[in-house]
């Protein structure tokens, strides 16, 4: 099994073009018969009958209403500009019914739509939440095409950029079970691989085992890196660990978690083979979905 073949919101086509963003080659790469814009109202994007992104020519946008930062660059698909445009109202362009949550409908997305709209949600979620400078309070405005944002005023000037916060989601094994758990206000039924932020002045092996043990009461050991995913909710970067626990007795803190279980391995595969009902399975968008799959297949 591949993650890098299947890992939803991950595989981009797009050359980011992160050296390339200059005001000349913007206004060069918007004016290219080529470019493409794709459309974002309240995070959500614009989505076809065929379940690919709606697109118009950047040209289409002028006049419309658009709020900070407004239109943002994406990259390059191959000689192909693609950007992302922020509308202020879901009927400017297209009908209001084409504006769909990512968590709807992303098991249905094609893997390069799937991590188009991750990477544009990401990057509109994080410049709806740092508007004004960190460092002196001013608004900023955005600068190389979305890609940071920069301070006015001339005695500060201070740039700053789009944020990705680690955590670490972990597969905590014991012989054939699985340590999953769920959170206060969950669905019903609903149970996942246990997660947390990882803490300043800390590995990702050491994160894991402090999550573990806070939440569960479970201590770990031979911890492994597996795989990780760009996660735009907001915007986080899931490292996916294997590890193996040294107990068995759940302590579930009742702060971090609703409830915690061993699952066999028997249960696991029968709730993905939709033959058994033990929990709900996490949704295929996510890396705890793929986690549980790479363990069932692998045998680790």
């Amino acid at each position: 099994m591949t993650f890098t073949d299947i890992m939803p919101f991950a595989g981009s086509p797009l050359d980011f073009c992160e050296t390339k963003r200059s005001p000349e080659e913007l206004q060069h790469y918007m004016a290219l018969p080529a470019a493409r814009a794709i459309l974002f109202h309240k995070g959500k994007p614009a989505v076809g009958q065929d379940g690919k992104a709606i697109r118009v020519h950047p040209s289409e946008l002028i006049g419309q209403n658009l709020l900070d930062p407004h239109i943002i660059f994406m990259g390059l698909d191959g000689n192909r500009p693609i950007f992302a445009a922020n509308l202020a109202k879901d009927d400017a362009i297209t009908l209001e019914s084409d504006f769909q949550s990512i968590r709807e409908i992303g098991g249905r997305l094609d893997s390069e739509t799937l991590a188009l709209f991750g990477r544009a949600k990401s990057i509109f979620d994080w410049h709806k939440d740092h508007m004004c400078c960190a460092k002196c309070g001013a608004q900023c405005s955005p600068a190389d095409g979305g890609h940071k944002r920069v301070c006015p005023r001339p005695e500060c000037q201070a740039e700053h950029f789009p944020r990705v916060n680690p955590v670490v989601i972990m597969l905590v094994v014991k012989d054939d079970k699985v340590l999953l758990g769920r959170g206060p206000g969950w669905p019903e039924g609903f149970m996942s691989t246990l997660a947390g932020f990882v803490s300043p002045g800390e590995t990702i092996e050491e994160a894991t085992a402090r999550e573990v043990l806070e939440e569960a009461g479970i201590r770990t050991k031979n911890h492994r890196y597996i795989a990780s995913q760009p996660w735009p909710f907001p915007s986080q970067l899931m490292i996916g660990v294997i590890c193996e626990a040294e107990n068995t007795d759940i302590q579930v803190n009742p702060d971090e978690l609703e409830d915690a279980q061993w699952f066999s391995r028997d249960e696991v595969a029968a709730v993905f083979a939709k033959t058994g009902n033990a929990f709900r399975r996490p949704p295929r968008i996510a890396i705890a979905h793929q986690l549980l799959k790479h363990w069932l297949q692998e045998g680790l």
